[in-house]
């Protein structure tokens, strides 16, 4: 989390516990794979809540949090905070989660629009994350993997600097995994954003080995 002490720290214990982890498991359906991950992730929620507890220089400290994984013919995406799961289905791209941030809270609520809060002053001001509390809610999405031409996970870095118009319309031209990445960072870049940017696409069209590219860029 930007702006927050030792949010390196914190994104790096999630993303190598849980990952280390899921090494040991093998899931057959989608219920005992968000099961699963509900209870990882909050164990890893309060792993980070124990150690910024316990020493002064991580005192809160934090991460956001994007999740997929593939089961069978069904994606499950989770979520803690403002990181992003899109969804792009023949050629039309579709925003998966829901950012748990106070400005996206007011727009559910219907108190304001989209645009107000795309530039309402709260509109990073986090309501969910991992480390704050020794308990956080996981929302979960089921995806079909057929009908799911492209994922994209990202942090808000990207999303603080590019439209879903314009991710939409750099996702669908021609080129690689690896070039789209390159030019989702450098035109969020471009375009002022001043976060840590990180992408993954993933290919879950191809059935044996899935294509990853994943880049990040640290400002």
């Amino acid at each position: 989390m930007g702006g927050h002490k030792a949010g390196d720290i914190a994104s790096e214990m999630a993303v190598l516990q849980l990952g280390n982890e899921w090494k040991n498991t093998q899931f057959q359906s989608s219920k005992e794979t968000i099961q699963w991950l509900e209870n990882q992730i909050n164990i890893e929620n309060q792993r980070i809540y124990r150690i910024a507890k316990k020493y002064n220089d991580l005192e809160g400290m934090g991460t956001t949090l994007v999740t997929s994984a593939f089961i069978q013919d069904e994606i499950i995406i989770g979520n803690v905070g403002d990181s992003r799961a899109y969804q792009l289905s023949e050629n039309e791209l579709e925003r998966i989660t829901e950012d748990h941030s106070f400005a996206n809270e007011l727009k559910l609520r219907g108190e304001i629009t989209e645009e107000e809060a795309k530039s309402h002053l709260k509109k990073n001001a986090l309501t969910r994350s991992l480390g704050v509390f020794d308990k956080v809610e996981v929302d979960f999405f089921t995806l079909e993997r057929e009908k799911t031409e492209l994922l994209l996970l990202c942090s808000d870095g990207l999303t603080n600097g590019l439209s879903d118009e314009l991710i939409e319309e750099i996702l669908t031209d021609g080129q690689s995994l690896e070039e789209k990445a390159n030019v989702l960072i450098k035109e969020a870049l471009k375009n002022g954003a001043t976060d840590n940017i990180t992408v993954c696409l993933v290919d879950p069209t191809i059935k044996k080995d899935m294509i990853v590219s994943g880049k990040e860029e640290n400002k």
